[in-house]
């Protein structure tokens, strides 16, 4: 009942004394209240008015007051209750001068303390019972007997219940519970299941008493006592597999739905007597000549990814509860990890390491001070048994990173157990310049090369782009990475510009990081072109176009209805025409293109002087195709 109390810091005073004489039924009869304070009343209330009150309607009204660690002024605020009641105030400032003013006000007319009547009163006893010691608690379906220790008499019997109480007198009893509802049947596992407990029942002390139930289910659990983090644990056991028990490690406090790693026990016993009768390795620990339940298996379970003090655990499913335990100790894996101390941005260097590796391990990269043990955007090479170094990218953000050790460990959903971050060097990422060099001012469609001067010597995956200005992206139909570049690669790249005249820039985009190092402004003009078609042509012959333009590659002579969109002329017919080529200055609109697509279909058309790049149309010139 005290437990289960929450104090608000309140001191009811009025409230309490006027309660117990309610209960001592003062008008009625002879009553005395010993009311113990430690400060006045809190609760809007006047409790020396009260006590004058109760003093005249009670039959024989008395509150003794001891003020228990109180100031001189509270004092005087408690002394009119006893004073009003004809009691006594007694102020005691610790444990002995509280017991001794308990004590003298207990003190009855004829000099004896008053205590409980000279027979014995019964007490009320509460019985409950849980599976195992510290399991949980059993609700249903028990049967219920109390006997006397001496005589073995019964003095409390109730069957198909839960929890229960009853009074008995103080003495030595024995509890007995037979729980009926344990949920397997077998001959190993089945039946009620009993528990017993011995008890001592004293004077005004009611008593709750706890009833183990023995289920009576052999297990046995060794393992490793020690291991170093994230290793793994080897653990023998034999135990009821068959109903869903579970072989795990956890912290001592976890409760029994709770594992860290862990394996269902049967699957591992199967997978042990499967690997011994490839082998041929005799498992029969009992000898009875069969591998089964009460045999000892082995298996391998995950540790703690941490130091300190954990265990392992056999649990069973259903109930969840837990049948065994041993202590496990996880040591340090003596990890370190070691990087340069600066390094440029984007650049590739090496880390050394050390420790216990365990499958999946790795180091990465990341911001200094970020609390996830690795993100996405890092690089994370795995650790391999050799030892050996393994090769990062520094970011392209300048600034204060960490090199880190991370334990893979396997998957749990266990919180902080998985990627544990076991080793941290610092490493200072410095800022990188690079150059662009070249022509400010351009020809649409021509293919231009620029001076390129990367920073240090992780180039390779750096690359350049044409781009609107401002523009963070690159884009994709102008960009080169310079390790792919065919001549001069770092030194040179030579581009196709843009047919739409405007401003652009080259970017130079640093990689890993796409961060873009220097830009440099660029105008495209507009290349200048001509074309000139006969005024008529008969439909399905041959006739001869005049042009002059620059002839870049794909550049070309389209000849399409005059009312056909400059967006849609390919619709008409892609390959319809000629190409412009460099220094030549007549086509031919051949005899069998022209019987294809104008024979029979006289009317308005236009050649066109098209740019290979973009498919700029730089000049047209219309003409009429007759029968």
């Amino acid at each position: 009942e005290i437990r289960a109390l929450s104090p608000k810091g309140k001191t009811p005073l009025t409230k309490s004394v006027e309660h117990a004489a309610n209960e001592l039924d003062y008008r009625q009869n002879a009553a005395t209240v010993i009311l113990v304070s430690d400060g006045l009343e809190t609760c809007d209330a006047d409790p020396c008015a009260l006590a004058r009150l109760l003093e005249e309607k009670g039959l024989d009204f008395t509150v003794h007051v001891i003020g228990f660690d109180v100031t001189e002024e509270e004092r005087k605020g408690l002394i009119c209750i006893a004073e009003e009641t004809g009691g006594e105030f007694l102020a005691a400032d610790n444990a002995d001068e509280l017991t001794d003013a308990l004590t003298r006000v207990a003190i009855t007319d004829d000099g004896e303390i008053d205590v409980s009547p000279s027979q014995p009163q019964p007490q009320t006893v509460a019985l409950k019972a849980t599976m195992l010691r510290g399991g949980p608690d059993i609700q249903s379906r028990l049967n219920w007997t109390v006997t006397s220790a001496g005589s073995g008499e019964v003095v409390f019997q109730k069957n198909d219940t839960g929890y229960v109480d009853f009074e008995v007198v103080p003495g030595d009893y024995v509890a007995k519970a037979v729980w009926s509802g344990w949920p397997h049947r077998g001959e190993r596992v089945g039946g009620d299941k009993v528990g017993t407990k011995e008890f001592t029942i004293v004077a005004a002390r009611p008593a709750v008493v706890t009833v183990p139930i023995d289920l009576g289910i052999p297990v046995t659990l060794e393992a490793d006592t020690e291991v170093a983090e994230g290793g793994q644990v080897k653990v023998r056991w034999s135990g009821p597999d068959d109903l869903g028990a579970r072989i795990s490690t956890n912290k001592l406090d976890d409760g029994p739905r709770t594992n860290i790693y862990g394996v269902p026990a049967q699957r591992a016993r199967d997978a042990y007597q499967a690997e011994a009768e490839k082998t041929g390795a005799s498992i029969d620990s009992n000898g009875d000549g069969q591998f089964d339940q009460d045999d000892i298996a082995q298996t391998l379970i995950g540790a703690p990814s941490y130091e300190g003090e954990f265990e392992v655990r056999y649990v069973l499913d259903d109930p969840r509860l837990i049948l065994a335990r041993t202590p496990l100790t996880v040591t340090d894996g003596n990890y370190s990890v070691s990087a340069p101390a600066q390094v440029n941005a984007a650049e590739k260097f090496m880390v050394t390491w050390s420790g216990n590796l365990t499958p999946g391990d790795f180091v990465t990269i990341e911001k200094a001070g970020t609390k996830k043990p690795f993100t996405p955007q890092g690089n994370r090479p795995r650790l391999t048994e050799d030892g050996a170094p393994v090769e990062l990218v520094a970011f392209a953000e300048p600034g204060d990173y960490e090199v880190r050790y991370v334990l893979a460990n396997g998957y749990t959903l266990y919180g902080g157990m998985q990627h544990v971050v076991q080793a941290v060097t610092p490493i200072e990422i410095l800022p990188v310049e690079a150059g662009l060099d070249g022509p400010s001012e351009v020809v649409g469609g021509s293919t231009v090369t620029f001076d390129i001067t990367p920073p240090g010597e992780s180039w390779q995956d750096d690359y350049v782009s044409i781009v609107t200005p401002g523009a963070t992206k690159h884009n994709r139909d102008s960009s080169m990475i310079l390790g792919r570049q065919k001549d001069n690669p770092g030194k040179q790249v030579t581009f196709r510009m843009p047919a739409i005249a405007g401003d652009y820039e080259l970017a130079y985009f640093l990689a890993p990081g796409n961060t873009v190092l220097t830009r440099m402004p660029i105008t495209v003009k507009q290349a200048i072109a001509t074309v000139d078609a006969p005024d008529t042509v008969k439909a399905g012959e041959a006739f001869e176009v005049a042009y002059a333009g620059d002839g870049f590659p794909g550049d070309r002579i389209v000849i399409c209805p005059a009312d056909v969109p400059d967006n849609r002329m390919w619709q008409w017919g892609l390959n319809y025409g000629f190409p412009a080529v460099a220094g030549e200055s007549v086509g031919t609109y051949s005899e069998a293109q022209s019987a294809r697509r104008l024979a029979g279909k006289p009317g308005q058309y236009e050649a066109r002087y098209v740019t290979g790049k973009q498919n700029v149309v730089l000049a047209r010139d219309a003409f009429e195709v007759i029968e």
